[in-house]
């Protein structure tokens, strides 16, 4: 008896969920089947109140378009909304274009699927529109969710036309005269890229393809390769731009960082190294901006918002012409800190004395990796480090050990540039003392890769003597001498 109640319980529990999911589907379709016998464009072709944008349509080509079977979302402006339109726009084929592809979108966006406040939705014209529940850019909807039999059409009281990115910004400020926007522009290098290359043969001794010559380089801008592609409208940036007096003001204070043997190469650096940190992913209003930004390089940029010469709202974010900005030499330049487990080569090539190690700080229990060599059997044997892109300054030089393995005299040094350089004596690494040692100062003379080199003990090496040779690193640290 229990049984057949249970059974009965759970069949009427199962119907009752199969005739409430049959009612909201049924109620899903009176919403979004209604009037389904017009296609995009013959609905709105059929709406008196949007005949201009119609013509639009048939001008462009997007009438076609928008009779296909795939499925499309229009938001399409009112003849009013047209009325402040720029007369020269109907007259100009290309501008016409794009603007009638800025209000049309792939795939069906009803309103109550913006889950969000805002949402970023890509149109045909390869731009991004900001679209709330009931506004297109700055454009109220007036009427939702109008189905067809190829998308949805929503109505708007107001034009959307699109606008320029950050990077076309950058260019029409170089226009304008402004030095850094310019040298953004400008900044550019061939690098090797065989993608489109032309094949014309192949080499007889290598078998390595022979490309046509200039086919297999291509041109790049360093701004954009290094730092943010701020041409591309999927995602958002803000970007500050200095104007000519502070652009020069902030270099300078970089020129004596950046010395190499060209003076052209060191104003280039300069230049590029200033510029780095001017731009954050994310679009940041007036109203949100904060009293400074963090960038991808690990730098915090202050930002004086009494300082904004102009401002523009971009398609992918915002540009801010700056008539003061004054970035901390010390978040340009912080300490480098080299690991001992990363190194980057041995004397001979050899890794097998090496142990990587992970250790309890005595100090304070915390966990930390570090470098042990033992048994090399090489009088100054040596492990190399290399720092990328060192600025030209002194720098204050400190390492950490642990030698938790020998309670001996045992001596080490570093190396700078090269392994005989004998900047920094021997030192003993003290048994069971975890500590910072400060070394010295080491002058960095010309921009570009440091090697630096751990060098064991000057001693014969023999059987009795491999625990006098050892090596110990758990960091290198070097702090610039910032004036």
């Amino acid at each position: 008896m229990l049984k057949n109640k249970l059974i009965a319980c759970a069949v009427f529990l199962w119907f009752t969920t199969q005739m409430s999911c049959t009612r909201k589907w049924e109620d899903h379709n009176k919403i979004n089947n209604a009037d389904l016998t017009q296609n995009l464009y013959e609905k709105i072709a059929a709406d008196e109140s949007l005949s201009k944008f119609t013509s639009y349509l048939q001008k462009t080509g997007y009438a076609d378009t928008l009779q296909l079977n795939r499925t499309f979302t229009v938001w399409a402006p009112t003849n009013d909304a047209l009325q402040t339109i720029d007369a020269s726009l109907s007259g100009d084929d290309a501008r016409l274009k794009k603007f009638v592809a800025h209000h049309i979108a792939h795939l069906s966006y009803y309103s109550d699927q913006l889950q969000s406040d805002t949402t970023r939705l890509p149109l045909i014209d390869g731009k991004y529109a900001i679209v709330k529940t009931s506004w297109f850019e700055e454009a109220p909807i007036s009427i939702k969710d109008r189905p067809a039999t190829n998308g949805v059409l929503h109505t708007i009281t107001a034009a959307a036309a699109p606008v320029a990115n950050c990077w076309d910004y950058i260019d029409s400020l170089m226009a304008g005269g402004n030095n850094m926007a310019r040298f953004l522009k400008n900044y550019v290098r061939a690098e090797r890229d065989t993608t489109n290359a032309i094949q014309t043969g192949i080499n007889p001794l290598t078998g390595a393809p022979i490309y046509q010559k200039g086919t297999d380089t291509v041109i790049r801008n360093v701004f954009l390769n290094a730092v943010y592609d701020l041409s591309n409208e999927a995602k958002q940036y803000t970007v500050f731009i200095m104007n000519n007096t502070v652009w020069n003001n902030e270099r300078a204070k970089l020129d004596t960082f950046y010395r190499t043997s060209s003076a052209d190469t060191t104003y280039n650096l300069a230049r590029i190294y200033t510029a780095k940190d001017m731009a954050i992913e994310g679009a940041l209003a007036p109203d949100q901006l904060p009293d400074s930004v963090l960038t991808k390089f690990g730098v915090w940029v202050p930002i004086n918002k009494s300082a904004i010469q102009a401002k523009y709202k971009t398609s992918n974010g915002y540009v801010y012409v700056m008539n003061y900005m004054n970035v901390e030499l010390r978040q340009r330049f912080p300490p480098f800190i080299v690991q001992g487990e990363n190194y980057s080569g041995t004397l001979n090539g050899s890794g097998s004395p090496i142990y990587l190690r992970t250790l309890n700080n005595p100090n304070n229990g915390q966990t930390f990796r570090d470098l042990y060599a033992y048994n090399h059997g090489v009088n100054k044997w040596h492990v190399r480090y290399r720092l990328f892109n060192v600025p030209t300054t002194a720098y204050r030089v400190y390492w950490a050990t642990y030698n938790n393995r020998w309670n001996n005299t045992l001596n080490q040094r570093l190396a700078m540039g090269t392994s005989d350089n004998k900047t920094f004596a021997y030192r003993n690494v003290p048994y069971n003392v975890y500590n910072e040692e400060y070394l010295g100062d080491y002058p960095v003379s010309s921009f570009g890769n440091l090697d630096i080199f751990l060098v064991s003990a000057d001693i014969a090496p023999s059987s009795s003597n491999q625990n006098q040779s050892a090596l110990f690193l758990d960091y290198i640290r070097l702090e610039p001498v910032l004036k």
